[in-house]
């Protein structure tokens, strides 16, 4: 069983820049796949039952997990990809990607898999593994210092601060918006409230711009199935993301920024900024960034009815490492109900 869950493991993805001189932490090799008709849900259970017991294997947040064996360490994580699921892992010792543990596992679960083809999803997976990694919380796998932590941090203590006691960070008014959304789907889920007769459809979508490094958009339609109206009374969250959190977030890690974050300053340096020239002025991307995100950055509804057999839709942005529910208060024939997804 320990070796296959090694070979499960025996898999990495994304080439990451390392500074450090410890050799047997640097990352050496990386890949992903995709598990097709195989939504997230079902998958999570089936690796938890796997891994649940090795002591060599740690669980961390929102499906991942990360294993060391001796002087090899390997971090893995499971995303939603719609109706599949996408695997993630990035390891300091070489594999063979054709023939491996995780194969095997794919193989004994009878999953039709495929070697990963998205590179806006090798983006967003890198992103994740930098910024756990320079957490700490991976002691063996090694990526650059943040060199733009200090700035970050300060921005991130003032928007909390200018949030408290805030339920949405955002000053534009509701307005249901019916266009289409030109994004991908990563997630959708159905849920069902019996006692209110209403039907909520989530659905998660990847942004296009650099604030997806944070956030991303979520789409909530609020279906009244039954054939009296309600009144959705209020509609609120413990936290979510609102146009000021994405610019101030994602000023400090404009492409300028983002070369000397990744490289760290002194190699930036030691460039002579060469590169550094030949990227977007960040007015023009954070432009973009203000552009895309507005649209899902309006107040959320409050007192709004519902009529029977009608629906109803809400646009939020959700910070990807904590998103909160939405929260639903809702008067039926007049009784309360609350819920939350």
């Amino acid at each position: 069983m320990k070796k296959m869950l090694k070979g499960f493991l025996v898999v990495s993805l994304l080439v990451l820049f390392s500074a450090t001189a410890n050799a047997a932490g640097m990352i050496k090799d990386y890949h992903a796949y995709r598990i097709k008709h195989q939504n997230i849900r079902a998958v999570i259970p089936v690796v938890d039952n796997l891994l649940g017991s090795e002591a060599s294997v740690k669980k961390l947040a929102r499906n991942a997990y990360y294993a060391t064996y001796e002087d090899e360490h390997y971090y893995i994580k499971f995303y939603p990809a719609l109706h599949d699921t996408d695997v993630y892992i990035v390891t300091d010792t070489k594999y063979d990607k054709d023939n491996n543990g995780v194969t095997q596992f794919f193989d004994s679960q009878n999953y039709e898999y495929e070697t990963l083809d998205d590179d806006e999803a090798y983006k967003e997976y890198k992103f994740d593994f930098v910024d756990y990694a320079r957490s700490g919380a991976l002691d063996g796998l090694f990526t650059l210092p943040d060199g733009l932590k200090p700035l970050k941090k300060g921005m991130s203590k003032l928007n909390d601060k200018l949030s408290k006691g805030n339920d949405k960070t955002s000053s534009l008014p509701y307005s249901e918006d019916n266009d289409p959304i030109d994004l991908t789907c990563v997630d959708s889920e159905n849920f069902y409230n019996a006692d209110a007769g209403v039907t909520v459809t989530v659905n998660e979508y990847r942004l296009k711009n650099k604030e997806n490094k944070y956030v991303h958009a979520f789409e909530y339609i609020v279906k009244n199935d039954s054939d009296s109206d309600i009144k959705v009374e209020k509609v609120y969250s413990e936290r979510l993301a609102g146009i000021k959190d994405v610019t101030t977030s994602t000023f400090v890690d404009m492409d300028r920024l983002d070369l000397a974050d990744n490289l760290g300053v002194p190699l930036a340096v030691a460039t002579g900024g060469l590169s550094l020239g030949f990227t977007v002025a960040n007015n023009v991307r954070l432009a973009r960034v203000i552009k895309e995100s507005t649209r899902y950055a309006h107040s959320l509804p409050e007192n709004y009815d519902l009529k029977a057999n009608s629906s109803m839709r809400i646009l939020c942005l959700k910070f990807k490492s904590d998103p909160k529910p939405l929260k639903f208060t809702v008067i039926k024939q007049g009784q309360t109900h609350t819920f939350e997804y």
